[in-house]
């Protein structure tokens, strides 16, 4: 068992603090000052600086100079703090605060023409631009489900997370939780959000082309999807100025493929409309990730393959996932 960190708790009421008073500054005074502090991050962390150049160099290198992949790169670091800044004040927004700065008119057509369906709708997203406010942008707008995601480390950072959703009217639930929390979800007709943009070797994945390289991808939007019946609409909030505004991919329906072909053209289908807007707007995803760590058995180095460990949500004897 890992000895507990003593210093957790006293980080976290700091944390906590700090983002109190964060949250009473107006947005336009506040924004810029997080990117600022994006600014003076992109400095001092020097590990995930440099794996973000790293990512840039092999998605861009072809295209651009350094100079202007280092210049990406310390936007990289300002959206992110930006994001950060806009998230804490979530649960200051009313529907009509959420309209003032998030443009989803697009998308809201979309989601009620899928939802006429009936079998719910699989909101799929990336770490690009702002992927909490887009739940909570669209719970403003009525529309009702959750998200999907893991628990954090540190149980207060946890419940103040998830917290902070559920004051903007998002559900969470969680991984390792039954998996009958998800298709009752769906079967009422409602959205689950899911971020699925990430190397997560714990997960069932497949390996997908992605920015030129075989990316290790979970197929768990596709299970589902294919178990329900649920559509995959990819869909993205991105920042544009001051504001936001969410764009839509093409919309994943299962039956389009048959049986046995359909989790690895699902996965391969979401996965491009993802790359599409990572290299339209490359500076408001998460370079930072190391997404390629896992690679095929067929290639020299690094991780490979399916570790085996998953949560109980992915298990086969317990889910569909």
């Amino acid at each position: 068992m890992a000895k507990k960190k003593f210093y957790r708790y006293p980080l976290y009421l700091v944390a906590r603090g700090l983002a109190a008073l964060l949250a009473l500054i107006p947005r336009p005074v506040l924004l810029p000052l997080a990117r600022m502090a994006g600014r003076a991050a992109y400095a001092a962390v020097a590990r995930q600086r440099e794996k973000t150049l790293e990512n840039l160099r092999f998605a861009f290198g072809k295209e651009k100079s350094e100079a202007e992949i280092r210049g990406m790169a310390r936007k990289v670091f300002e959206n992110l703090s930006e994001t950060c800044a806009d998230v804490l004040q979530l649960n200051r927004l009313t529907p009509e605060g959420f309209a003032a700065i998030v443009d989803t008119r697009e998308a809201e057509v979309l989601y009620r023409r899928i939802l006429e369906g009936g079998r719910g709708l699989i909101s799929l997203t990336a770490h690009i631009g702002n992927w909490e406010l887009l739940a909570a942008a669209m719970a403003a707008r009525g529309f009702q489900g959750a998200v999907l995601g893991r628990r954090i480390y540190f149980e207060p950072y946890n419940r103040w997370i998830s917290g902070l959703r559920a004051s903007a009217g998002v559900e969470t639930i969680y991984r390792d939780d039954p998996p009958k929390k998800v298709l009752k979800l769906l079967r009422e007709n409602k959205i689950i959000g899911i971020l699925a943009d990430q190397d997560i070797d714990s997960l069932k994945s497949i390996f997908v082309e992605f920015l030129g390289r075989p990316a290790y991808t979970i197929i768990a939007p596709a299970k589902l999807s294919q178990a329900t019946g649920a559509p995959i609409l990819p869909n993205f909030l991105v920042r544009e100025g001051g504001k936001y505004r969410l764009i839509v991919g093409e919309p994943i329906r299962p039956e389009t493929w048959g049986q046995d072909e359909a989790v690895e053209m699902i996965t391969r289908a979401w996965m491009r409309e993802c790359e599409k807007v990572i290299r339209a707007y490359p500076e408001q995803w998460a370079w930072m990730h190391n997404r390629w760590k896992t690679r095929p058995a067929t290639e020299a180095g690094g991780e490979t393959g399916d570790s085996g460990a998953r949560p109980e949500m992915f298990r086969q004897k317990d889910s569909v996932l």
